[in-house]
């Protein structure tokens, strides 16, 4: 008996200290941790966390760490290029103007290195569509000044009167023919960005932008007349509305615009500027 009572003893201290053993290094080993991500989980959707202190489900934003918020607002864009024009006027005997002012193509023809394109977005807002690892996705809006400059080579003057709009007086000789264009504008756009190797980001992006005229107005200096500046809408469009796309590697990015509507007021003139150019700052 006294046997049975030794053995029962021996095992009821072997099970006490066996209990207290696993404690002890429950207390003193880090939990063991492993997360599952669930089918949404890298843009945000649940997951799901297993230790050995139990079993969590969480909804995490972002999994890869990103902390900001998913609405930036961004300060200073800028935009530096160059303008054409897209002419699709038809001249001779097609054009009233051409049969009435003697308007030819060549009227208009550019010094394209000095016509400069300027675009200045004070604010923008980025709301942030997909945040991956590798992948973002951004959709962004703003407001802007969206600045046509358009030297011209000839004589080309525009006239306030409807009776006479164009002439290109051959016998003045402008030292400098300017027409200038600033709009109001409002840009919507799509940016996608791809991680091509561990510090490099390529990015690009298209949308459009509508715009008001806020002010035209044209400059010419001649050794017969001076310094001439008038501020005037002549037979210009209030409204314009341009396509618009982006492409770079991470900060370098450029830009080109091309508008959609007409210049001219009527079907008379059919031109739409062109620009390109580099952007300074980004999303």
């Amino acid at each position: 008996m006294k046997s049975i009572q030794l053995t029962k003893s021996v095992i009821f201290a072997l099970t006490m200290s066996c209990a207290l053993n696993m404690n002890a290094q429950d207390k003193a080993a880090p939990a063991t941790d492993t997360t599952v991500n669930g089918k949404d989980g890298e843009n945000g959707g649940y997951s799901l966390n297993v230790s050995t202190h139990g079993v969590k489900v969480s909804n995490k934003k972002d999994v890869y760490g990103d902390k900001s918020p998913r609405i930036q607002t961004y300060w200073g864009l800028v935009d530096l290029g160059l303008n054409f024009i897209h002419d699709q006027s038809v001249y001779g005997a097609g054009n009233p103007l051409s049969n009435q002012y003697g308007v030819q193509e060549d009227w208009f023809d550019l010094r394209n290195g000095r016509s400069w394109n300027v675009n200045i977005y004070p604010v923008m807002v980025n709301y942030k569509l997909i945040r991956q690892k590798k992948f973002r996705m951004n959709l962004y809006t703003g407001i802007g000044l969206q600045i046509y400059n358009f030297r011209y080579k000839t004589n080309l003057t525009h006239h306030s009167d409807p009776k006479d709009r164009l002439s290109n007086d051959p016998g003045v000789k402008f030292t400098k023919n300017k027409l200038s264009q600033n709009f109001l504008t409002v840009p919507l756009m799509v940016n996608f960005n791809h991680k091509i190797d561990k510090k490099n980001w390529l990015t690009y992006g298209f949308g459009a932008s509508a715009g008001y005229n806020l002010n035209t107005w044209t400059k010419q200096q001649s050794a017969d007349f001076g310094t001439q500046k008038n501020h005037d809408l002549y037979n210009f469009n209030e409204f314009n509305v341009n396509v618009i796309g982006e492409i770079g590697i991470n900060s370098l990015r450029f830009f080109a615009s091309y508008q959609l509507t007409n210049m001219y007021k009527g079907s008379n003139l059919k031109q739409q500027p062109i620009s390109f150019g580099i952007r300074f700052g980004h999303i």
